[in-house]
């Protein structure tokens, strides 16, 4: 990836944030103003996301065996929505029941397993595991703050906008990395030959 390509990837997600940002303002009942600034700074802690999580895979794989770092990461993932219920239940003392927590925590987890399952039918099968893991977990991750301080409204807006920033970082990082394969002087043949 060339500067160039890095500077189309965080223009367009801050501009996506933005317009996330504002369009979850009418469902929110939040200023429109409000919503697009905030999409515009959430944006920028999905990109830091992206960072860290393309970190912690290549550091993984370095000394991890494929199949254990696939269950690793499903495990992970359980691991997280069970605390999503769980944590979030205890914090607000067992009101309302259980039911409004499992609620919230499907919604990043069905858009997840969503985008996860159509990453893998462009990508392959192999990449189910891996965009499940890092659409939810570092969705989840980086909602924290406003789940843990429990906010309504505006930790809803900040979800959707991790959400569909994360989303589209998992389907456009691969098409801005991929580098254009170019026929050597003389064309294919006559590389195969020098072979």
């Amino acid at each position: 990836m060339n500067l160039q390509k890095l500077l189309v990837l965080i223009g367009t997600t801050v501009a996506l944030g933005v317009i996330a940002g504002a369009a979850a303002s009418f469902g929110t009942h939040i200023d429109l103003l409000h919503g697009a600034i905030v999409g515009g700074f959430i944006s920028a802690t999905s990109l830091m996301g992206l960072w860290a999580y393309l970190t912690l895979n290549y550091l993984v794989r370095g000394f991890l065996p494929p199949a254990f770092w696939s269950a690793a990461q499903l495990f992970i993932v359980a691991v997280i929505a069970a605390d999503m219920v769980y944590a979030r239940y205890l914090a607000a003392d067992g009101a309302g029941g259980w039911m409004p927590y499992v609620r919230f925590a499907l919604f990043p987890f069905v858009w997840a397993l969503g985008a996860a399952a159509a990453r893998s039918v462009l990508s392959g099968f192999r990449a189910f595991i891996p965009s499940l893991f890092y659409v939810f977990v570092f969705t989840v991750i980086e909602w924290f703050p406003a789940l843990k301080a429990g906010a309504g409204m505006p930790t809803l807006q900040m979800g959707v906008i991790l959400l569909v920033c994360n989303t589209y970082l998992l389907f456009f990082l691969r098409r801005l990395t991929a580098e254009k394969k170019t026929p050597p002087q003389g064309g294919w043949r006559r590389a195969e030959a020098d072979d």
